[in-house]
């Protein structure tokens, strides 16, 4: 920080490490200072005590052209409002870093998708061509007919919640399982007992 005389009053001017510069100016009377030396050693105290920001005050140079006298209370003002001005400042100056998709045609793992690639858009076929996947089947909310297909893999197992699990109770199969939904749709469940977990078909 440094301390210097305007026209009008006294200003605060900061310099921070990434060498942004802030000045804060008030109109205030400048009466000089019966003991010059505590009065620069206070000035140069106060006005280092940043407190709740995000700055640590390193130097506070005393620049003026004579020693004046200032209340704590106007002190306390220059340095807020040199703390606000910087803020402001750092954030003008901020970087703004601007990134941008770049196409390309890296392959894709797999030459074919599911529904469950759930390509449902133009936009998505293309991405998907342009990656090299050749057969794509529309996403279920197309309409596609899914009678036979597994709609979902999970690891919640509804035998094990109904005391079924083989793990429990070998002597009393569950198989076959099957869900009926509102509409009357079937759905067959598969377990997969060794990893926990079952899958769901629309039964045909």
């Amino acid at each position: 920080m440094t301390l210097r005389d305007t026209d009008t009053g006294i200003a605060l001017c900061g310099v921070d490490e990434d060498g942004n510069e802030a000045i804060f100016e008030m109109a205030v009377e400048k009466p000089l200072a019966q003991k010059k030396e505590q009065a620069q050693k206070t000035a140069a105290v106060q006005l280092g005590k940043l407190g709740n920001t995000l700055f640590v005050c390193e130097a506070v140079n005393i620049e003026t052209a004579d020693v004046y006298f200032f209340p704590v209370s106007t002190l306390n003002a220059l340095k807020r409002g040199l703390v606000e001005a910087m803020l402001s400042i750092r954030e003008k100056n901020r970087p703004k870093l601007s990134g941008c998709v770049i196409k390309n045609q890296t392959p894709y793992p797999e030459t074919h998708l599911s529904f469950t690639g759930n390509v449902l858009n133009e936009k998505a076929e293309e991405f998907y061509r342009r990656h090299g996947v050749q057969t794509i089947e529309p996403a279920a909310e197309s309409g596609l007919d899914l009678h036979g297909q597994k709609l979902m893999t999970t690891k919640y197992c509804i035998r094990r919640q109904l005391g079924l699990c083989e793990g429990n109770n070998r002597d009393n199969p569950a198989e076959p399982l099957v869900l009926v939904d509102e509409d009357g749709r079937t759905f067959e469940l598969r377990f997969h007992c060794g990893d926990c977990g079952m899958e769901i078909y629309w039964q045909i």
